[in-house]
């Protein structure tokens, strides 16, 4: 068994394979939004509303993939 690979209902990024992408979050950021994304826990994702935003960035900065698993 693999104990490295990622448990079940855990996202990765399918550019590059690296485990828990941040979650984004649209519209304009409050203070909360943020400290989290200062501290790599989301994304920030900007108030242009796009008709299918993706969900998710790679927190790799090698990749910064975006996508909706």
């Amino acid at each position: 068994m693999d104990d490295t690979a990622p448990g079940p209902g855990v996202a990765t990024c399918p550019q590059c394979g690296t485990v828990a992408p941040l979650p984004i979050h649209y519209g304009y950021p409050e203070p909360q939004h943020i400290r989290a994304a200062l501290r790599g826990e989301i994304a920030l994702g900007g108030v242009v509303h796009h008709p299918d935003p993706p969900a998710f960035e790679c927190r790799s900065s090698e990749c910064g993939y975006t996508f909706t698993p």
